[in-house]
Order: structure tokens, then C-alpha cells, then sequence
């Protein structure tokens, strides 16, 4: 590749594997970022720097990218999910704007490239029946703990994962829930929620860790993996297991039940621990008995009415 057409102003030189091993710092340490998501911008950025050696060789530094090579990468997408190829090039565009802000590149090659379009997906959640279907189908008071938390208190796996004693406050019926982001929520328990966390207390295997969740054997901290097959052993139970429930739908069946009884969606938002709105707001879209409601109300009011 000829220099002219690579070499963007003026930088500070560095390495792509040092730039990417500096940028994931940056996201751990400095803005609290999740392992998981750490990891995943990670294998994004090393399959973008795989193809810039497989095509460019002379291609080292970051700064020496321009966009054409990064659209030629999301042209070399196709065929993967939408939402895969938006993801990957979203890593792209962040990995340049830490470089922009840390002097290491002039221009930002992926900003503002054209994405491809997802289609909207509302969320769908149990019914009454199948959520006390479940709860009943689970025979072990650590199973019951979990489902417990997973429905009633709406976390997601790795919150569900991360809990120690100390964020646990039954007397209060309150639990401290660590989000995204190293963001911290106060989510309030319900009774059959702590009656399930007091019931599995004295089951929890003894050992040195302070998480609420760990393992039988060795009382290591539990991976999210293991909340996955827990829930696939209790909707085997619950003849349930052809139905594609996964933890984060009873996170969706928690959001739902909320909003269908008239809570407001910006204390949802606080309870979800989302940062925007807009995330929330996709429950309001995709609650359909609440929508028939309404209009039923409305219905109601103006039974007298006749049309002239």
C-alpha cells in the first residue's frame, strides 16, 4: 500500500498491539468496563489487525489506517448478523477515538461509517403461569434463590454472578446490585425473594468467598455459565425447555410485569440499571395486554357515545 494513501497526518507513533493493549486499560481500569466487555472489544480489534496484516503488511501503526481500509473490512462482514458487524466496527470507531484523545492518531477512520440496519426486536417475557411454573419446578433452594432473583429483582447473569453477602440486606429487603459500567443500584426484594435467599443460606457450601452464589465443589464464585445450566435443568423440570427462555428474558418478564402494573418507565429504567431511556422504553412497545387495557379504558369512558 503505498505510503501517500495510508499515512494520515502526523501522530505518535505506537503499535497496534500496544495501542490495543492500551486501550483495553483504558476500558477496564479507567472506565470500569465489564471482563466480558473487555473481551469482546478485544477480539473485535485483533480480527480488524489480522486482516490489515493479511492485506497490508507494511500496515503497523494504527495511524497509518484510513477509511477505505476500514470499509473494505466491513464489506468483508457480510454474511454475519447486523447486529455482529455494528458491534465490530463500533469497536473500531472507539479504539480511534481513545487514540484521537491520547494523541495517537489524528483522524478517526470509522466515524460515522454506514452501518447496517436492525431489525427491532421487542422483547417478549413469561406469562404469570409460566413464571410460577418455573419457581415450582425448581427443587433446590439454590435453584429457587436464583430464579428468585432472575424474576423478581430483573439483574442480569453476571450481576446475578457477582452478588457477595455484603450487598445482600434482608432485614431491609434490599439488595445492592453492581451493573455496567461499575455502576452501583439499589434494587428493593421482594418477600419471596428473600424468603428464598434465607431458605438457601444454610445450604451455601462453606468457604472463604464472600459472593452469595458459589460453587459445591471448591466454593469458588459461580460463572455465568453455570446460572445458564441451572435454568436449563429447572425448564427441562418445568417441560419448558423448548420454549428459548433464557436469563435475560426473565430480566425482560421482570421489565414487563413492572410496566403492565403501572410503573412508570423511568423508575424501571433506575431498577434496570440502564443508561438510557430508550432501552427502557422498548417495554413499552412490546406490552401488548397493556396497550389492550388502555384502549379498553377508553372504551369504557365513552360506552354512551353513539357516532352521528
Amino acid at each position: 500500500m503505498p505510503a501517500e494513501d495510508a499515512v494520515q497526518p502526523a501522530a505518535a507513533a505506537v503499535g497496534f498491539d500496544d495501542a490495543i493493549a492500551g486501550f483495553l486499560d483504558y476500558l477496564s481500569a479507567y472506565r470500569g468496563y465489564s471482563i466480558h466487555t473487555v473481551k469482546a472489544y478485544a477480539r473485535d480489534l485483533r480480527e480488524f489487525r489480522r486482516l490489515l496484516a493479511q492485506r497490508y503488511g507494511s500496515v503497523r501503526q494504527p495511524n497509518q489506517v484510513k477509511r477505505e481500509i476500514v470499509m473494505q473490512f466491513a464489506l468483508g462482514l457480510a454474511g454475519q448478523a447486523p447486529l455482529t458487524v455494528r458491534r465490530k466496527l463500533t469497536a473500531i470507531a472507539s479504539f480511534y477515538r481513545f487514540l484521537q484523545d491520547t494523541g495517537r492518531a489524528t483522524l478517526n477512520p470509522a466515524r460515522g461509517l454506514p452501518l447496517p440496519k436492525v431489525a427491532q426486536c421487542f422483547p417478549t417475557c413469561l406469562t404469570e403461569e409460566q413464571a410460577r411454573a418455573l419457581l415450582e419446578a425448581a427443587h433446590t433452594a439454590w435453584h429457587r434463590a436464583l430464579l428468585a432473583l432472575l424474576l423478581f429483582a430483573g439483574l442480569r447473569r453476571s450481576e446475578l454472578a457477582g452478588i457477595t453477602l455484603e450487598d445482600v440486606d434482608l432485614d431491609h429487603r434490599q439488595l445492592l446490585v453492581r451493573g455496567k459500567g461499575a455502576k452501583q443500584r439499589v434494587v428493593p426484594l421482594t418477600p419471596l425473594a428473600v424468603h428464598a435467599i434465607r431458605e438457601y443460606l444454610p445450604c451455601r457450601p462453606s468457604t472463604d468467598s464472600n459472593h452469595l452464589f458459589v460453587s459445591r465443589i471448591g466454593g469458588r464464585p459461580i460463572a455465568g455459565r453455570v446460572i445458564n445450566r441451572m435454568l436449563k435443568k429447572v425448564l427441562e423440570d418445568a417441560g419448558m425447555d423448548e420454549q428459548g427462555i433464557t436469563p435475560h428474558r426473565l430480566r425482560h418478564t421482570f421489565a414487563t410485569h413492572l410496566i403492565r402494573n403501572g410503573v412508570d418507565v423511568r423508575t424501571v429504567q433506575e431498577l434496570l440499571g440502564h443508561a438510557d431511556l430508550q432501552t427502557t422504553a422498548r417495554y413499552l412497545h412490546s406490552d401488548t395486554r397493556t396497550k389492550q387495557a388502555a384502549v379498553a379504558k377508553l372504551a369504557a369512558a365513552f360506552a354512551g357515545a353513539r357516532a352521528r
